[in-house]
């Protein structure tokens, strides 16, 4: 699913920010 895959990219992107729950 394109939206699991995006969500998924979305967190690792958001622990490499050191971001801890990315918002939509």
């Amino acid at each position: 699913d394109q939206c699991r895959d995006f969500l998924l990219e979305v967190q690792a992107i958001a622990k490499e920010r050191g971001d801890k729950c990315p918002t939509k």
